[in-house]
């Protein structure tokens, strides 16, 4: 494989990268959702390049983890940006410790596992570690998780960069060229060859021009509770209390919150209120449940560090898959992976449950723009109906998408075509040999 071109030394000879044509700079104003009292000019800037890659993948949860890592492994040089401090996303980070939609129902209605591919490869390493429990929808322990995705990424090749926020491409037509991030080391660019957007809430398409949809989602936050394993049953009045989900480390539960409806996530002050509002309630919540006869032991272990965003934009795709689709077993000749089912979903006017929902499948068009040639989306923004966003934002759904888009991204840049002209025979042959279901 080969490792993405970087270093120090390349910031005082790189060439320079413009994100603005220089006739038009003056005129252009940057788009906001919040309250407009009016604006300032940022001066013209020249941005070193820092990095040269094959693949520039936005974003390291479980989409952005997994489409490094293949590419890499295929052979491409990758850089994966991640804002945070660790890879995983809302997996790790989130406290959203369960691995879902795994599983449905197959033609026979037997329940069916349909994800495996690199989600099995990481689980089973987190299994083996006594990290994961819970064999049909597992439940990791974050800073384990965080471990291995880091060991995982070093061993394929993979060039993270932490600390660092996508917040610009750099268009030359329909393609693509750099990635602008922030950084504590300024304002960087990254030169690419193809990029996988993974960011969870469709930035790169958004930047790029893409067309795509904005989607208000319930938005939460999850805790982890300590002590749960010393509650004592003999205290004088003591009555039952769930504290949440088991985890690993026995004496700790993962505390759900499923939050406010209909929230935006793209409106950082919506975010700021949610985060302190959920913040608080967690707080006093847990401290009601230290006065509780038995519980007085129990504590808040910590809050997580993602606040829980599920969904915000969704790719207007070259195929949308809707929820019809998911609930017909609808056959796509471009397959490139099969998602299970979480939980009941509304459908034709009444709530399907969960054991009855089928699998179904992730055509490859789904991850792919009509505007852009070299751009990929996995996670929970490729193009999905808005019914379907329950499965489609779970991680092992964000698994398989970013499997399919690494691998391709990788096919694309060394057949030197656009991701559109991968070709599909080629792209399921080589995801077969990685253990992915393309089908039933």
């Amino acid at each position: 494989m080969r490792r993405a071109t970087m270093g120090t030394s390349l910031i005082a000879t790189a060439p320079i990268v413009e994100t603005v044509d220089a006739a038009n700079r003056k005129k252009k104003k940057v788009a906001t959702r919040l309250p407009v009292q009016g604006y300032v000019r940022e001066p013209a800037r020249e941005i070193p390049v820092v990095a040269s890659a094959d693949v520039v993948v936005v974003g390291g949860g479980p989409a952005g983890f997994a489409a490094a890592v293949c590419a890499a492994r295929q052979g491409s040089s990758v850089v994966l940006i991640e804002r945070y401090n660790h890879l995983g996303g809302l997996w790790t980070g989130g406290l959203v410790l369960p691995v879902l939609s795994t599983r449905g129902a197959g033609k026979d209605n037997a329940w069916t596992k349909v994800v495996s591919g690199i989600c099995d490869d990481t689980c089973n390493r987190l299994f083996q570690m006594g990290m994961a429990i819970n064999e049909k929808n597992p439940t990791v322990d974050p800073e384990a998780c965080k471990y291995v995705l880091d060991e995982m990424c070093r061993e394929a090749g993979v060039q993270t960069m932490f600390f660092c926020t996508a917040a610009e491409v750099v268009m030359s037509g329909r393609r693509i060229d750099a990635v602008i991030v922030e950084s504590k080391s300024g304002r960087l660019a990254i030169r690419c060859k193809a990029v996988v957007d993974s960011s969870g809430d469709g930035d790169v398409m958004a930047w790029s021009g893409v067309s795509h949809r904005e989607i208000k989602y319930h938005i939460g936050l999850i805790a982890r509770i300590g002590n749960i394993d010393r509650v004592n049953k003999q205290a004088e009045g003591y009555e039952r209390h769930r504290l949440g989900g088991a985890t690993p480390i026995k004496s700790v539960a993962m505390r759900h919150m499923r939050g406010e409806e209909q929230q935006d996530g793209l409106d950082v002050l919506n975010l700021t209120r949610l985060q302190q509002k959920f913040r608080k309630e967690i707080w006093e919540d847990t401290e009601a449940i230290k006065k509780k006869p038995g519980y007085e032991d129990v504590y808040l272990l910590d809050t997580a560090s993602q606040l829980g965003v599920r969904v915000t934009r969704a790719l207007n795709a070259l195929h949308t898959v809707t929820l019809e689709e998911s609930m017909t077993f609808t056959d796509f000749p471009d397959s490139i992976g099969m998602s299970g089912a979480s939980d009941p979903i509304p459908y034709k006017g009444k709530v399907v449950p969960t054991a009855e929902r089928p699998c179904w499948q992730i055509p490859y068009r789904a991850l792919l723009p009509k505007e852009c040639d070299n751009l990929l989306v996995a996670g929970r923004c490729f193009g999905f109906e808005e019914g379907l966003a329950w499965d489609a934002r779970e991680i092992g759904t964000c698994f398989v998408t970013g499997q399919a888009a690494g691998t391709a991204a990788a096919l694309a840049v060394a057949a030197r075509c656009a991701a559109a002209d991968v070709d599909i025979s080629k792209l399921q042959q080589k995801l077969r040999l990685q253990q992915v279901t393309l089908s039933l």
